[in-house]
């Protein structure tokens, strides 16, 4: 393999001001994203513990957050 050889971006553009600029907009779109899902956990943790929501709300809720599939493979010690 050719190590000197730098893989594509996946951002097409090649302007680098509009590039940082799409980065920058990517990285605060990450940063919200992970604001609302700690929110949303710790909400999900509280109902949980209060016994408001059963395990199996719980679970449907974290799949549909998409959680699920990072959680649970790293919890059972898939690698």
């Amino acid at each position: 393999m050719n190590a000197h050889v730098k893989p594509p971006s996946p951002v097409v553009v090649t302007d680098p001001k509009i590039r940082k600029e799409l980065q920058l907009a990517g990285l605060r779109f990450a940063i919200s994203r992970a604001a609302w899902f700690i929110d949303e956990a710790k909400s999900l943790g509280v109902a949980l513990k209060d016994g408001k929501l059963s395990m199996d709300q719980v679970d449907t809720k974290l799949a549909e957050m998409g959680a699920l599939d990072l959680v649970y493979p790293e919890l059972m010690g898939a690698r």
